[in-house]
């Protein structure tokens, strides 16, 4: 029970950590500015409801991706290391990670009616950082309970982005622009401490599995 519980909450903390709401803050401002309350509340449930479609396809095909491209978890840790200290280099340094979205793909959302879907939900959102976070949680996920729990957890995470998303421009106003790169260069580090464990995991594995353990 307390592994499960464990389990439960490193699956939500993790997949908040890269998941990262406050990425999409500044975006989902700028592309709602001129809407209405109901319309900004529309755009972010479609956003946020796309993202964990999202999240949970992709935990439900976990295994079955692993299992057909027969890639190991470990490696698939490995490899989610790398992405998020990519990714985590970029928040450290206030800039926006080219893995989520570009400049150029925002600009082009401007003039769509579908920018709840594109670019909100996907990439912004659930990015291939987020669908490497569910994939990986879903390998390692030791049983029903736990891999319940990582549904839950993309349940949660895409609960708390609501709220954030509607208050964004009264947050980003109290923050300012400096406020806004403390907190993401913080969540930054996060992000690049999640990649170092997970790459920590993974080698660590693959070395036990070579018997070159000490």
């Amino acid at each position: 029970m307390r592994d499960n519980l464990t389990f439960a909450i490193v699956a939500f903390t993790q997949l908040l950590v890269v998941y990262n709401p406050l990425a999409a803050m500044p975006m989902f401002a700028t592309l709602t500015a001129e809407d209405s309350r109901r319309e900004r509340l529309r755009t972010a449930l479609v956003g946020v409801l796309t993202s964990v479609i999202v999240m949970v396809v992709f935990t439900f095909a976990g295994h079955a991706i692993l299992d057909f491209f027969a890639i190991t978890t470990e490696a698939f840790q490995i490899a989610a290391g790398v992405i998020f200290f990519g990714i985590g280099s970029d928040m450290l340094a206030a800039r926006r990670s080219r893995v989520k979205t570009t400049r150029r793909e925002q600009d082009e959302a401007a003039g769509r009616d579908g920018l709840a879907v594109i670019p909100l939900g996907l990439p912004t959102l659930s990015g291939p950082g987020t669908i490497v976070t569910v994939i990986a949680l879903a390998g390692l996920a030791d049983g029903p309970a736990q891999l319940s729990s990582v549904y839950l957890a993309s349940l949660l995470v895409g609960a708390v982005t609501l709220p954030c998303l509607m208050l964004a421009p009264t947050l980003l106003g109290a923050l300012g622009r400096t406020g806004l790169n403390v907190v993401t260069r913080i969540m930054g580090l996060l992000v690049m401490v999640v990649g170092v464990q997970f790459l920590i995991n993974g080698i660590g594995i693959v070395i036990a599995s070579w018997g070159l353990g000490v």
